[in-house]
């Protein structure tokens, strides 16, 4: 966990709680989304507002009001950690309905994408029964800004997620972990537009890593078909 000790310090420094994402942060994968889906206020208070706190206590050692990995995971009183908030979640897409215990859309295509990297893109293959994608990959969002989508938004509410990216951009520049990774996966469409024009920040963003550009993934990008393979090469899997 030393790479995520390093940042907490970092960020304490500067003064700023942000949220960091879940997962391995010892991964080899990077996983950046457009923003968290949550805007109920006590999801929020549990899966995103108290990030930073849950990983600076979690290092060090104290719990935080949750327990992990001691039975099923139960969508509101269940087992909770940020290296995997979601623990034996089905693997199973939500409908419109929202069912309990299932994955969203986004964490359902996400297990999928790993899956097929562990794979080999084998259509084949015998996909996890539970959400388990946070052991080989950690996950971030390039937006603070909760919001289900971005549908509808004003020229003013586009604006104040642009300030929002760009202060994103500043800290991780300013830290040396989202550097650390060997393959970043940009999930988040024209969210990443200036990472993909701009090398310098891409390279102050994330050092060394390949970095591969798709949609949202509320749905499969058949792009990712094609990458799969060279992401396995990357990674020697």
């Amino acid at each position: 966990m030393h790479r995520l000790k390093r940042l907490i310090d970092d960020l304490t420094k500067m003064g700023i709680r942000p949220f960091i994402g879940y997962g391995n942060p010892n991964a080899d994968i990077l996983i950046v989304g457009k923003e968290c889906a949550e805007e109920d206020e006590t999801r929020l208070e549990k899966f995103v507002t108290h990030n930073f706190c849950q990983w600076k206590e979690s290092l060090n050692g104290h719990g935080f009001g949750y327990k992990h990995a001691e039975k099923p995971y139960d969508f509101e009183h269940g087992n909770f950690h940020p290296i995997n908030p979601f623990f034996r979640l089905k693997n199973k897409k939500q409908s419109k309905n929202l069912e309990i215990g299932r994955a969203s859309s986004t964490y359902f295509y996400y297990q999928r994408l790993i899956d097929k990297v562990r794979s080999g893109n084998d259509e084949k293959f015998a996909p996890a029964p539970c959400i388990d994608f946070f052991n080989d990959c950690f996950i971030t969002e390039l937006n603070d800004i909760c919001r289900r989508n971005d549908n509808g938004l004003g020229k003013d509410e586009h604006e104040e997620i642009e300030r929002h990216i760009r202060a994103r951009f500043d800290w991780m520049r300013k830290t040396n972990f989202f550097n650390q990774f060997k393959v970043v996966i940009l999930a988040c469409g024209p969210y990443a537009d200036a990472i993909k024009k701009d090398k310098t920040l891409r390279r102050d963003l994330f050092g060394d890593a390949n970095v591969f550009y798709c949609h949202q993934l509320s749905r499969w990008d058949i792009s990712l078909d094609k990458i799969i393979p060279e992401i396995r090469t990357i990674l020697k899997w």
